[in-house]
Formats: C-alpha cells, structure tokens, sequence
C-alpha cells in the first residue's frame, strides 16, 4: 500500500466494519512508531519525514458549549493550520488521516465542506487518506485525479439460524461495491433486509414526485455557493 505523493490522497471507502477507520490508524501508529526509531507492524516501510495531523473519534462538549459539528470543525482547522504553516516554511510534509469527517450535518453541506477541506490539504502539499461512505468524492471535480480509491468489503449469507456477514479485511483496488446498513439492521433485530428496500425505496419515489415541476431552494443553493 502507498501513501502519496504529495498533492495526492488516499480515499478509503467500504461497508460499516469492514476495517476504513482501523487502516488509517495502522497508518498513523506505524508513522509515529516509524518517526520515534521503534519497530512497525509491517513486513517493510518506506517513510520521508512527515508531520501527523489527524481527526479520529472527535467529541462534543457541554461544559464548553461544543457542538460535534463545531468540534469537528475546530479539529479540520487545525489540520488546515498545519498543512498551511508547513508549506509556507518548508518544513515537513503534512500527513493527514480523516476518518469520516464533518458527519454532524446534512449530506449536501458536508460533501461541499469535505471537497474543500481536501482540496486545501492537497494544495499545500500535504498527502494523507480519508475513509469515507460518500463514494461521490471519488468522482468529485478537483478530487478525482488527486484521489487513489482503495476499499473494504464483505460477504452476506443466510442461514437456517439467521443473517451471517463476514469481513476478510482485505484491501482492494477502486470504489465501495456495496453496503451494510440495513443488512446489520436485520443482523440485530430491527426489520428484514426485504422490508427496509422497499421502505427506502418508497421513500425515494415520494420525494421525487414532491419535486416534480419544483426549482426549489437547493438550486438557489448551489448557485450562491459558485459565486
């Protein structure tokens, strides 16, 4: 596996518990490891220098009035900081690692907020890995040529005693084949696979007749967000 060079990134996508979050700290421990002169969890490594910023399991607080969006935010700014001071200065290179960043708002402001975020990262030189459910990011403009797409996935069966599912945790070329949300729902007693297709399935259906004939705010949205 590689990281970089600089200007470029890792897009880590794949099904829940399939290993996205568990990579990128292997990569992260095996850096510090790498940088102190201590042994690494890998048959070899090849490391330059590298500066570690990272956004992992990032808390809200309410004593300090804390939003998780807002600490998510705070923590991306840091991140941003770094890279931005390193490449002014010349000094090491920024190594970022971003497990599923910004998931404390709606779908369309995050992917707009992540592709920013990424794209300043890349633009100061820094190289890094960011796991992610959003497959859109792979096809993202700005993001796409910058981006090497790696995933997890896993194999499904039932049996006579119930849903099974399975992780082997190997990494593979490209973009996320599948998913397992609603497999993992039936997996723990919340509904069948069958039933939660056709739910989501009427639920798509009835929000695409609402729209019909519409040039709702989403629009209006974008285009403020161009200019």
């Amino acid at each position: 596996m590689t990281v970089g060079p600089p200007g470029s990134f890792l897009l880590v996508t794949g099904s829940n518990m399939s290993g996205k979050s568990t990579l990128l700290r292997a990569i992260g421990v095996n850096t510090v490891l790498a940088q102190a002169g201590g042994p690494v969890c890998a048959g070899s490594m090849r490391l330059a220098p590298v500066t570690l910023g990272t956004s992992f399991r990032v808390q809200d607080s309410l004593e300090e009035g804390v939003s998780f969006f807002m600490a998510e935010l705070k923590r991306l700014k840091e991140i941003v900081d770094m890279a931005t001071e390193r490449s002014g200065a010349g000094g090491s290179t920024l190594l970022f690692l971003l497990d599923e960043i910004l998931q404390g708002t709606n779908v369309f402001e995050r992917q707009v907020a992540v592709r920013h975020v990424i794209m300043h990262l890349l633009d100061q030189g820094a190289l890094g890995a960011v796991s992610t459910h959003d497959l859109s990011l792979a096809d993202a403009e700005g993001l796409a040529a910058a981006a090497k797409t790696v995933h997890f996935t896993e194999t499904y069966e039932r049996g006579d005693d119930g849903p099974h599912m399975h992780f082997d945790y190997l990494l593979r070329t490209g973009v996320a084949p599948t998913s397992n949300a609603l497999k993992l729902l039936e997996i723990v007693g919340l509904g069948r696979v069958g039933e939660l297709e056709d739910d989501v399935d009427g639920d798509s259906n009835e929000d695409s007749n609402a729209k019909e004939g519409q040039d709702g705010p989403d629009k209006e949205l974008v285009r403020d967000l161009n200019h």
